[in-house]
């Protein structure tokens, strides 16, 4: 180091040798000016529209019902062979079975007559009964008609169901229309039927 003064080399040894001064920090546990600004501002608002609740968990889809086996059906008996059917009574040569509903006829009448029965049930019935038998509001002409009862002869029978007896209910039948050949063939049923010719059921026409 020629050319140098002796102050000059100490101050640059005093210089070199002296520590070099650290940045002074903050002591542990102070707050800066900054924290202290950041504290002391307030919080912002909370919107509380905005705040939703978190959506429930969706339910576990339910099992569909299970629907019952049908029971097998057991097999049943094996069927009978078929077997001839034995001949009926009938066709033995026996007589046939009476049915109650539809008895056979017990009396066959002439023309005349049968029309007289199906005029008298068709007109009469209604009020003198099913051949004539009478009801509980008109009497039976099967007893009328007999020897010594209220309607003895024909020309009374026809006078009766021609004029009629309005005061007891009984329509006068000539003013309705009935043909007097219809009254007279009714007298031969009713007739026939008062004296003991013909039994009480439907007849047949004779052929």
């Amino acid at each position: 180091m020629r050319g140098r003064s002796p102050i000059m080399l100490a101050l640059a040894c005093l210089m070199a040798c002296s520590p070099k001064a650290e940045p002074s920090r903050p002591p542990v546990g102070a707050d800066t000016a900054a924290d202290t600004a950041a504290r002391a501002m307030p919080a912002p608002p909370v919107d509380s529209q905005r705040v939703t609740a978190p959506a429930p968990a969706p339910a576990p889809a339910a099992a569909p019902p299970r629907r019952p086996t049908p029971a097998r059906p057991s097999p049943g008996p094996a069927p009978a062979a078929p077997t001839t059917p034995k001949p009926t009574a009938a066709a033995a040569g026996a007589p046939p079975v009476k049915d109650q509903w539809h008895p056979a006829p017990r009396d066959t009448l002439d023309g005349e007559t049968y029309q007289g029965w199906k005029q008298f049930e068709l007109n009469c019935s209604r009020c003198h009964g099913e051949y004539a038998v009478g009801t509980s509001f008109a009497p039976a002409l099967v007893v009328s008609l007999k020897e010594g009862g209220t309607i003895p002869t024909k020309e009374a029978f026809i006078t009766t169901v021609c004029a009629g007896r309005t005061d007891k209910g009984m329509p006068a039948w000539c003013a309705l229309g009935l043909e007097m050949s219809k009254i007279e063939q009714m007298y031969l049923y009713v007739k026939g039927r008062a004296d003991g010719k013909y039994a009480a059921g439907r007849p047949a026409l004779r052929e």
